[in-house]
């Protein structure tokens, strides 16, 4: 089998065996939940992207048993939502790519939102996951049988607009899940007990479904054959669900993995490997003769390939891939790799920094027609100032409109702390998105000067009509004593290949901290990270990251001491105050971990005497990757 094979599933025919994996499009529906123009731009990008099957997000069935996110996300509830689906389905159609509409019966446990009026429901009385203090309450007969009419209903109507396919959400965790699973499944009616009480619901929506679409009508089934957790699913019987669900007439399976307890393994962050879940995938192909579609950092075009002509799968659905560049197929089949923008799994803006599904790589994501880059009225110069993500992707956008593009970096290569950051192992993903934009600001046509240092005379004998300065942050050791000993360190000088001895004291639980911890842990180092606050990792990262890099301190023997305070550094260690009592902690080496700080002072002197100028990035305040692009390309996209 090859990538750009077509293949079936059940009447289904689709151009190739890539699939768009259905994501949550919050903030880009209309306001009653419907289909907008800007949801269909969004996924008509996709699907002129070259992507075979674009498989949507979960779409609503039923509103009245449960508040939260229910309300807050697409729906099919009844007809006035038809017309615009079907627009969505000409949009994608037009491309030659296939509409997959994912139902949800509803979302349970997982659906704590603080104000909802409404009580959580779910197939038992069992506490919500991010409340466990509060309680669901068991849906009654009546009510089951409710949503299942619901389902139908909403079946008949994506028929009716025009869906090539509709795909049914029993994963993760969610509604239909906590049915299946008996860790959250404590029912004594024919609802609950064995794997075929638990499996009722499960079937009765089915042949809801079928009954409302036909025969002939794909129906793709979405589940968890191993949920990761103790109580949960195991593979074993996942394995048997595949075989109940082939047998109760399903065209396709759509395998996913873990649930929101573990949601890294579900939404893998960075620090996962690529094809982290295609093993699970792999077991349920052996066990059934559907089609199975396979996704978890599939990414790059290696790996999406290897999958497939390894017949470990039979489409590979790309997610957060998609947002970074709706034209991954399209390249791919180009043979254009070095053209892909790639997603660096962060997880930042399209699960939790931002108000609407959008990319920390691609702000175009979310708003194709917004942020469209229109070629500029009159040529201008733009210079450059710094080669790290900002500056390199101010640079490119700049180019693209057709503006004369110079660069100045002061070091002998571009990245900036970008590439310092991607020296770790597990933060491999940062590197191709280094390699991504150093080539693409070389076939814009930016004029790039290594090792230029920039000065306000420099400045003013280039003579460029807009200068954007992306010059970083530098780096702030703390004001306690004994900073200054030989064997302290920045986590900059950890990560450039400084020595460092065996027993190591991190200072700073943030996810710098924690990150260089497990890089020093896993050279062999024995380290321990002292923090301030109550817990490691701030708690404005999403889910997933924290999930993540806590399971790798754990994984790699990291001591974690929180709320401790660091009071000196001694020429043996340092001395902390934890519970009110100092203590002295032995080690060869301190590496400091307590952040950046802004460096504005090139801003402030050009804006005295220069150009238009526009700071962005951490020359203004230390934050991260996302600001950085998000403001290079917006520097560069309003330049008039």
């Amino acid at each position: 089998m090859k990538l750009f094979e077509r293949a079936r599933i059940g009447t289904m025919e689709v151009k190739n065996r890539i699939a768009m994996a259905p994501m949550g499009t919050n903030g880009l529906g209309d306001v009653d939940c419907g289909c907008s123009r800007r949801l269909i731009e969004f996924y008509a990008a996709r699907a002129k992207g070259g992507t075979g099957m674009i498989i949507t997000g979960a779409t609503v069935v039923n509103t009245r048993l449960e508040g939260g996110i229910a309300h807050l996300l697409p729906r099919l509830t009844g007809p006035e939502y038809v017309s615009r689906l079907s627009e969505l389905c000409d949009a994608v159609h037009h491309y030659g790519s296939k509409l997959v509409l994912q139902l949800t019966a509803g979302f349970g446990r997982v659906n704590y939102v603080q104000g909802n009026p409404m009580p959580l429901i779910s197939a038992s009385a069992v506490p919500c996951l991010r409340a466990p203090q509060v309680s669901t309450r068991a849906l009654t007969i009546d009510e089951i049988e409710e949503l299942v009419r619901s389902f139908m209903m909403a079946a008949g109507m994506a028929k009716v607009a025009g869906v090539d396919a509709i795909e049914i959400q029993g994963y993760g965790g969610y509604l239909i899940d906590q049915f299946q699973t008996a860790l959250w499944n404590k029912r004594t009616d024919r609802y609950g007990g064995d794997l075929d009480g638990r499996l009722r619901f499960t079937m009765e929506l089915i042949g809801a479904a079928r009954f409302a679409v036909g025969a002939d009508f794909p129906i793709i089934y979405k589940f968890t054959p191993d949920h990761y957790i103790p109580g949960g699913r195991t593979l074993d019987e996942g394995l048997e669900m595949a075989r109940c669900l082939e047998q109760a007439g399903v065209d396709a399976l759509h395998v996913d993995a873990g649930c929101y307890e573990v949601w890294n393994r579900v939404i893998p962050s960075m620090y996962e490997a690529p094809a982290c879940q295609i093993p699970v995938a792999e077991a349920v192909k052996q066990v059934v003769t559907l089609p199975i579609i396979a996704h978890g950092k599939l990414g790059e075009p290696t790996v999406a390939r290897q999958v497939i002509a390894a017949g470990k799968a039979d489409f590979v659905a790309l997610g957060r891939p998609l947002l970074a560049d709706p034209e991954w197929a399209k390249k791919v089949k180009e043979g254009r790799p070095e053209d892909i923008r790639p997603c660096i799994a962060c997880n930042e803006a399209c699960l939790g920094a931002k108000l609407y599904l959008t990319c920390t790589v691609n702000p175009q994501a979310g708003m194709e027609r917004a942020y469209a880059l229109t070629p500029i009225e009159r040529k201008k110069s733009v210079l450059v100032i710094g080669g790290g993500p900002g500056g390199l992707e101010a640079a490119r956008v700049a180019a693209l409109r057709g503006c004369a593009v110079t660069l100045w970096e002061q070091s002998g290569q571009l990245g900036g702390k970008l590439r310092l950051a991607a020296v770790p192992e597990f933060k491999r993903d940062l590197r191709r998105l280094i390699q991504y934009l150093s080539v693409q600001v070389e076939t814009a046509g930016v004029k790039v000067e290594l090792n230029k240092t920039a000065t306000p005379d420099a400045v003013q004998q280039q003579k460029p009509d807009v200068v954007i300065v992306a010059t970083g942050s530098r780096f702030k050791m703390p004001d306690v004593p004994g900073v200054q000993e030989a064997h302290v360190l920045s986590t900059v000088d950890v990560l450039a290949g400084a020595p460092v001895g065996e027993r190591v004291l991190v200072i700073g639980g943030g996810l710098c901290g924690c990150e260089a911890a497990v890089y020093l842990a896993q050279q062999g180092k024995k380290v321990t990270v002292i923090e301030m606050a109550p817990k490691v990792v701030p708690e404005g990262k999403t889910p997933n990251t924290k999930l993540a890099i806590k399971s790798l301190l754990a994984q790699n023997g990291v001591e974690i001491l929180t709320s401790t305070k660091l009071v000196a550094i001694t020429k043996t260690g340092a001395i902390v105050e934890r519970e009110g009592a100092k203590q002295e902690m032995s080690a060869d080496a301190v590496v400091v971990a307590t952040g950046f700080t802004a460096d504005p002072a090139l801003r402030d002197t050009l804006e005295e005497t220069g150009p238009e100028v526009v700071a962005i990035g951490d020359c203004c305040k230390p934050r991260n990757v996302l600001d950085a692009i998000w403001e290079g390309f917006h520097a560069a996209r309003v330049i008039q």
